[in-house]
């Protein structure tokens, strides 16, 4: 792409490529702060490069990408996995789409939720998740199973038991699931086809 010549940094230029399609793929973010993540990105580590374009370019780059990569249609699955994890509220369980980037950043964020909810009174008793490399692994074509991470906040019930919860509201809603059944090993969603966009109004 044209772009890319601006940058001089070949790997800085294909690496910013990749996360761009990758966030527009995800669907979960606007423009704004697919620009923010990026420039933040190239502080931390192209910092030569910053000035080689500027943030309107950047967002033109991010909205020729958009058109290009978005997914289009009505969100079937997308909308599945949502509503099993509306379902899972009521079980006290927190369940959150593309929850940091690692496993243990996906712990911490709804570690934030659950605390909060605490507050509020409200019955929180585990948590579940898919993380950006969770969901990545079927962005780039590795894997069509969507992994999703679990685990419990009191003796009662247990992580096991949090995780047999997770895998029956998932299958209610007409997902295969793989499960071992042990705290230790992820939920699986089998033959995922990831079809989420991002439809805030901001674009």
């Amino acid at each position: 792409m044209e772009w890319k010549n601006k940058i001089q940094d070949d790997c800085c230029a294909d690496e910013l490529e990749e996360m761009i399609i990758d966030y527009v793929k995800a669907g979960f973010w606007s423009n704004d702060k697919i620009l923010t993540e990026c420039l933040q990105y190239m502080e931390d580590f192209y910092p030569a490069e910053c000035e080689d374009i500027t943030e309107n370019g950047f967002l033109e780059i991010i909205k020729a990408l958009r058109k290009e990569y978005q997914n289009t249609g009505n969100q079937k699955n997308y909308l599945k996995l949502d509503s099993a994890f509306h379902s899972l509220s009521k079980h006290g369980i927190v369940a959150l789409h593309y929850a940091g980037y690692t496993q243990s950043d996906g712990f911490e964020d709804c570690n934030e939720v659950a605390a909060l909810l605490h507050e509020k009174e409200e019955t929180v008793v585990g948590c579940c998740f898919y993380t950006e490399q969770d969901l990545g692994h079927i962005l780039h074509g590795d894997s069509t199973l969507l992994y999703i991470s679990f685990g419990n906040y009191f003796e009662t019930p247990t992580t096991e038991e949090v995780g047999q919860i997770i895998v029956d509201e998932l299958k209610a809603i007409g997902f295969c699931v793989q499960w071992n059944g042990t705290a230790d090993t992820k939920i699986a969603i089998e033959d995922f086809v990831w079809d989420k966009y991002y439809t805030d109004s901001e674009l």
